[in-house]
């Protein structure tokens, strides 16, 4: 899905992963989580990718610009929501089949 915009907590994090690029020498990529927060990484690093990562680009020290504009096409990601419900204790009558299990 492409979007125009590019959603206010990536834009606030833009100032941040371009300052930390400056200290790096050669290429980056850059990745969005699925929680929304920008990554950098070696480009050989395919780890981010496996765990659902999504690219952005590689970089050699980028400007806020050029890192803009390659988050303006991206949509925000989904993130599925858990649901986390207490364990129930199991009653004495049923005690002796569950530990079977």
């Amino acid at each position: 899905m492409q979007v125009e915009t590019i959603d206010g907590n990536l834009v606030r994090q833009i100032d941040d992963v371009v300052t930390s690029l400056r200290t790096s020498v050669g290429y980056r990529t850059v990745w969005l989580d699925p929680f929304g927060m920008l990554w950098h990484a070696e480009p050989e690093d395919e780890e981010l990718d496996a765990l659902g990562h999504r690219y952005v680009g590689t970089f050699c020290r980028p400007d806020a610009d050029t890192l803009g504009a390659a988050l303006a096409g991206l949509a925000w990601p989904n993130v599925a929501c858990l649901v986390v419900e207490e364990r129930r204790a199991v009653p004495r009558s049923l005690a002796p089949l569950a530990a079977a299990v």
